[in-house]
């Protein structure tokens, strides 16, 4: 019989086989599909207007900057004795680069970790991580609902149900759903309850703040690539596809930062202004753009906390 240490180790290389062949699969897609597509691409009339290239990158970094405030929000409401809001802000920023490991785990083990470091109990870095997962994810989904139903008559039937029902993840978060809840499942791993929740009031403070990142990434994606294909879409379309694509990435946890879904996802939306090539153009730029932006705003925050 396999004894414990060798299955966990077998199932360990599983995942990392199915994470390797995954993305090899993602990637060959991709590069099939922009060399597929070169002709259309090459022949597309591109221009890129400086303007809105600066608004998406303004726009994006703030962005950034308001999740992360909204992190050491939540850290200073779940633990009254919090650190300065900058330090908070560098574990934030520093944990966002465990997004590239698959499955997004290193990301929350950083922040328990790193905020160790400086005050922060594991118990609050980690509710405060599933507070903000929620909100992101409810936000993003809203926003994809805004793109069914505004790009398409019919809303697409049951996807835009099934898409509406996941803002509703916010009301998990009122203390007396959240309370018991977060308190079994800490049960489980042997760890103590939570002594700290936010309040109805908090809730829906935070809600409203989450929207506003939300609106400030999906609209700076739309600048961006306004910037380059004005035809690509409006604003609604582009930032709705966007969080869209972000939704269903953010439930492809094997794939490192939804790598390849989002992409895919958002290029089929952008394809139905713009050729196939051309959208799939668009939507890897982005990317590139996005990860550009915040491993910029990751190594500032950490730079100028470093000085502090």
């Amino acid at each position: 019989m396999t004894d414990p240490p060798e299955r966990a180790l077998r199932k360990d290389r599983l995942r990392r086989f199915g994470w390797i062949a995954g993305s090899a699969l993602v990637v060959g897609f991709l590069s099939w599909a922009l060399i597929d597509g070169g002709r259309r691409v090459s022949e597309y009339s591109w221009r890129l207007a400086p303007g809105w290239l600066a608004l998406g990158l303004v726009l994006l970094l703030l962005a950034y900057l308001t999740t992360g405030l909204g992190y050491h929000g939540l850290v200073s409401r779940l633990q009254p004795s919090s650190p300065p809001r900058l330090q908070t802000m560098s574990v934030w920023a520093r944990s966002l680069l465990g997004r590239y490991v698959p499955g997004s785990v290193l990301m929350v083990l950083g922040r328990l970790e790193l905020g160790l470091n400086i005050g922060i109990s594991r118990r609050v870095s980690l509710a405060a991580s599933v507070y903000e997962q929620v909100y992101g994810l409810a936000m993003a989904a809203l926003w994809g609902v805004a793109y069914l139903v505004v790009g398409f008559s019919d809303g697409h039937g049951r996807v835009v149900w099934v898409a509406a029902l996941l803002p509703a993840l916010v009301a998990l978060l009122h203390p007396r759903l959240f309370g018991p809840l977060s308190t079994r499942v800490l049960r489980l791993i042997r760890r103590g309850p939570l002594e700290t929740f936010l309040t109805g009031r908090q809730v829906a403070g935070f809600t409203a703040w989450y929207a506003l990142t939300a609106s400030l990434m999906g609209l700076g994606i739309w600048s961006v690539v306004h910037a380059a294909a004005p035809g690509a879409g409006n604003p609604i379309e582009i930032a709705g596809a966007f969080q869209l694509a972000v939704t269903l990435s953010t439930l492809a946890v094997i794939f490192p930062s939804g790598l390849g879904v989002r992409e895919g996802v958002f290029a089929l939306a952008l394809g139905r202004h713009v050729p196939g090539g051309v959208a799939l153009a668009l939507s890897v730029g982005a990317r590139l753009v996005l990860t550009a932006v915040e491993l910029a705003f990751v190594a500032v925050v950490f730079f100028v906390g470093r000085r502090r």
